[in-house]
């Protein structure tokens, strides 16, 4: 397979985000994802650290099938013609969007009441 800057139709680009979707749901990756998650917690830091480079490993290995670099370059490539689609299909959006929630799972946020009792 010819690597380089590959061009993906919306269809392909499709097929791939469900490849992608389908490999995190093996259950080796889930078992994979799952300690990662638990290693991290509710820390951003620690989830980058460990989910991030776990689940990335993960979409290199299928985006290599469509003929992207099996590097982190190759994933940006890949991101970026995801993103040019985003706009244009929804279903590509909405694909997307569930690769993200497993990428950057979210973060528990608590905020002061800064007015507690309702008024000025």
């Amino acid at each position: 397979m010819a690597y380089g800057k590959p061009h993906l139709t919306l269809h392909e680009c499709k097929g791939a985000l469900r490849d992608i979707l389908d490999t995190f749901n093996l259950p080796e990756n889930v078992a994979k994802l799952d300690e990662a998650r638990l290693a991290a917690g509710n820390d951003m830091l620690k989830s980058m650290q460990n989910i991030f480079p776990t689940a990335t490993q993960m979409q290199i290995q299928v985006i290599e099938r469509y003929g992207f670099l099996a590097d982190g370059e190759g994933l940006v490539q890949f991101t970026k013609v995801v993103r040019s689609y985003e706009d244009q299909d929804p279903d590509v959006r909405l694909l997307n969007s569930q690769v993200r929630s497993i990428l950057l799972p979210p973060v528990t946020v608590t905020h002061p009441n800064v007015n507690q009792n309702g008024g000025s």
